[in-house]
């Protein structure tokens, strides 16, 4: 069983455990971190986070309470009922056993029912097919948003959105 709590600032220093290569680093950064992760990063991160009304950060846990997992919600629009799910991340030795998609469900569950959001979206890149296969199976479908590529170390990357809708409110208010 998962649990999510808020973001705390030494999250971090776990997290750069859950990174240990470059290519690793590439798929999850979004553009806001630089290779070699530092704790610095991550407390920018958190300041960040922490300052702004429209984004925040989350720490997934075991039911003993270690942080297994990470994800955020930015760029929330609240006019237009809408969010952007990234930074999503299972400890490495957590994976092959369904807790990611677990971990998935917990944060559209949030995301749809203390939020209200009336969709969200992440975006994922066309290499990550174990990360996309998770979010597809928990409701996220391909949207119209672009995307766009990326060559990293001579191969080409294609990033796309995913969008998920909420059941409870499926139109945008």
């Amino acid at each position: 069983m998962l649990r999510i709590r808020p973001y705390r600032k030494n999250d971090g220093k776990r997290i750069i455990k859950w990174i240990p290569d470059e290519r690793t680093a590439e798929l999850w950064r979004a553009d806001r971190f630089e290779w070699p992760l530092t704790d610095e990063q991550f407390e920018c991160y958190y300041n960040a986070f922490s300052q702004d009304e429209d984004k925040a950060a989350f720490t997934v846990t075991d039911k003993e309470g270690k942080p297994v997992g990470h994800f955020s919600v930015r760029d929330i629009d609240w006019e237009k009922n809408r969010g952007h799910m990234g930074f999503i991340i299972l400890d490495p030795e957590m994976r092959g056993n369904g807790l990611g998609r677990e971990m998935i469900r917990l944060a559209l569950d949030y995301i749809f029912r203390i939020l209200k959001l009336s969709a969200v979206t992440l975006g994922v890149y066309d290499c990550n097919a174990a990360a996309r296969h998770c979010y597809e199976a928990e409701g996220f479908a391909l949207c119209s948003r672009p995307g766009f590529t990326r060559d990293f170390h001579g191969e080409r990357w294609s990033y796309f959105y995913l969008e998920a809708r909420n059941p409870l409110y499926p139109r945008e208010m």
